[in-house]
């Protein structure tokens, strides 16, 4: 008798204890100095004595005169030891571009970490991250570049759009400055189209176009309109770049050519004619610029945080649990479809128990999934749970559900814990 009461309270004491631990977050950067234009890693790894109820609230790690980017399947889940206990843990790397050469330093920030405590509600808690530092340097032999560019490749070319054989008066010529950098993103591509002027000849310029990828590229149109004959010289251009591989600065360079225009050329009145057309788009331009700046001023901040409330919303939802459910049986990992099993059961109903859920809106396949599934984890001789014709007993009770009526109160046993 005396074994089991000392058997039963070391029990108690130990779930207790592991109840009031708190979460653990760390941070680490690698590598610690970079050149600018290059990236370092920042990996962020955040443990719990049991496991996540509900995703961590993570910070957006921006820093001034730099680029953060979390990239594609940039998480993922882990277990670690910490004393004699088994911890859950979620690793997420970040991608960081110094733009100068400075010290950076992430500090001050926290993660909102929820959960599970057993034989209890779950637990949220505010987890300080420790402080980082990041130096971006300018490599030795760049520091004449201006602007600086640098990746492990870059390519210029134009595109001409229109016959340059048989130009006359009246028509127009579409030239397309087109740069791709290897490596970086596109931030990093200066403008790229000259401010062309001509005497019988007006100049138009299109929004320039960007897109990050591999490679980042940035794309600027000049549509040119001419009033008169003549000759009209493109000019030259080019673009240095710190090369990251050759670790040497390389120049690429696009020539030139001129356009000959049949008509006559342009007299002093085309050319007033001409210069007040320019002074009228100018001012048009103005305005348009004026109208931006007023959006990015006073709408896109509003519209902006409308968005994230919204995708905040989306993620806490019950079809995004519910797909990740799905996806994590799919996957075949036990651990991570059981986690997602309990978030999404949260979302539907708090507080609702899954072999509850199971026998009310499901029937004896369902039922017998969830136990394999949960003693799948815990017990070593279990058999393997089918996780997509679990994945498909669930859907057809999650339809049952939503089909009935429901109080919004009539669950309130705990969380599923074998």
């Amino acid at each position: 008798m005396r074994f089991l009461i000392s058997l039963v309270f070391a029990l108690a004491t130990g779930t207790a204890a592991l109840a009031q631990e708190q979460p653990i977050v760390r941070a680490t950067i690698s590598p610690e100095t970079v050149n600018v234009g290059e990236s370092a890693e920042l990996t962020v790894t955040v443990l719990v004595p049991t496991w996540f109820t509900r995703p961590s609230t993570y910070p957006s790690f921006e820093l001034a005169n730099a680029i953060t980017r979390l990239p594609a399947d940039s998480s993922y889940n882990i277990r670690e030891r910490i004393g004699n206990e088994s911890w859950s843990g979620i690793v997420r790397t970040y991608e960081i571009y110094p733009l100068l050469g400075a010290t950076y330093r992430l500090s001050g920030q926290s993660i909102e970490v929820t959960y599970a405590n057993p034989g209890g509600d779950p637990r949220t808690a505010a987890v300080k991250i420790p402080e980082v530092a990041i130096r971006g340097r300018v490599p030795a032999g760049a520091e004449s570049l201006d602007p600086y560019i640098a990746g492990r490749g870059l390519s210029l070319r134009l595109d001409v759009e229109g016959d340059l054989d048989s130009l006359e008066a009246g028509d127009a010529v579409v030239l397309e400055y087109v740069a791709e950098l290897d490596g970086l993103p596109v931030i990093f591509i200066p403008p790229l189209a000259p401010n062309l002027e001509f005497e019988g000849a007006s100049v138009y310029a299109d929004v320039p176009d960007v897109e990050d990828g591999k490679p980042a590229r940035r794309s600027e149109k000049l549509t040119l309109v001419f009033d008169a004959g003549g000759e009209f010289r493109v000019p030259d251009f080019d673009l240095s770049y710190w090369n990251t591989d050759a670790g040497a600065i390389e120049t690429i360079a696009v020539p030139g050519f001129a356009i000959l225009v049949d008509g006559p050329v342009a007299t002093i009145a085309a050319n007033e004619q001409a210069t007040e057309s320019r002074w009228r788009m100018q001012t048009a331009v103005f305005a348009a610029i004026a109208a931006l700046v007023y959006f990015l001023l006073k709408v896109w901040p509003i519209a902006a945080s409308h968005y994230r409330e919204a995708a905040v919303r989306r993620r806490q939802s019950e079809p995004f649990a519910f797909k990740a459910l799905q996806s994590a049986l799919r996957s075949g990992d036990t651990r991570s479809a059981y986690h997602a099993l309990l978030l999404w059961l949260e979302r539907l109903e708090p507080g609702l128990d899954a072999r509850q859920f199971a026998r009310q809106y499901g029937d004896e396949s369902l039922a017998a999934g969830v136990c394999a599934l949960s003693a799948s984890l815990y017990a070593s001789d279990a058999q393997p749970c089918d996780s997509r014709q679990l994945g498909a007993s669930i859907q057809i009770a999650r339809a049952r559900y939503n089909s009935e009526p429901q109080t919004g109160a009539g669950h309130a046993l705990p969380p599923l814990n074998p």
